[in-house]
């Protein structure tokens, strides 16, 4: 009887293990066929902000970024305290950014 009962057991282990088996293959072979889909509803979603993209040769572009500010670092008890927020003699950070992009149309032969 108990040996019977463990031939029972084993046999549930196996399958269980089996059909993980089965599920963890299907789930691999389908890795290739959502990468392919999520990649073409990107490329889809990009075409529609924008037909013309980047290419090496056929876009000019200019960026210039000025940073200013006063940073004031404090020493308290060994730790560093940073102020760049207009108190403590600090003035605040600013950012400003210029740029342009210019894309070239490709040229048809």
């Amino acid at each position: 009887m108990l040996m019977r009962i463990r031939k029972i057991v084993s046999q549930s282990t196996v399958e269980y293990a089996v059909t993980l088996a089965v599920v963890a293959a299907a789930l691999l072979a389908m890795q290739v066929y959502l990468k392919r889909g999520l990649q073409g509803r990107i490329k889809s979603l990009s075409d529609q902000l924008s037909p013309v993209h980047y290419e090496s040769g056929q876009t000019d572009s200019n960026s210039n970024t000025t940073q200013s500010g006063t940073l004031v670092e404090e020493y308290l008890r060994g730790t560093v305290i940073r102020y760049q927020d207009g108190t403590k003699n600090s003035t605040a950070e600013t950012i400003v950014r210029n740029s342009y992009e210019k894309v070239y149309p490709e040229e048809t032969h």
